[in-house]
């Protein structure tokens, strides 16, 4: 026996029943401390050797691939070696990881290529970079300062300013 209308029922509306944002309940010092260790994982340099693309007397270097150097290895090195006399002017490229540029150097500028350079024969230009991949085709977009500034920017303020 019913005395009256039946009661309507509402959810409950209980902070059980909708729990808030973990970081809306943090003071907005832990939510900056956590801003700071965000960017310090996102910035941190990762703990592996150097790349660089690696190819040995090829004609292009589309034909080169990344490799992972040895821990010794502090440069990623690129040598042309062209023949100035040719018409169509033929030309080698090696890329490899090298433990110093000067090392790189002294192997290309051997005895034994010495003659072949001083006579003209020879041309060989040697260039060093110390980043990865950095001896290869430029690429554009993947620098991970701007992966990092582009998150920091996009969910700094937004962690900072969610309220309670």
């Amino acid at each position: 026996m019913s005395w009256g209308p039946a009661p309507q029922t509402t959810p409950d509306r209980s902070p059980r029943a909708f729990p808030r944002p973990v970081w809306s309940m943090l003071p907005a010092a832990m939510k900056g401390l956590g801003l700071v260790l965000l960017a310090a994982l996102l910035c941190s340099a990762p703990a592996q050797g150097l790349w660089c693309q690696d190819c040995t007397l090829t004609t292009n270097s589309s034909h080169c691939t990344p490799k992972q150097c040895q821990p010794s290895d502090t440069v990623c090195a690129s040598v042309r070696i062209t023949d100035p006399s040719s018409s169509r002017k033929d030309h080698s490229v090696n890329k490899m990881c090298a433990s110093s540029c000067d090392f790189v150097k002294r192997h290309f500028f051997s005895d034994y290529l010495m003659g072949f350079i001083n006579s003209g024969i020879l041309k060989v230009d040697v260039a060093c970079c110390e980043k990865d991949l950095c001896n290869g085709a430029a690429r554009a977009g993947r620098s991970p300062w701007a992966l990092a500034g582009g998150l920091l920017l996009s969910l700094g303020p937004a962690l900072l300013w969610a309220g309670p």
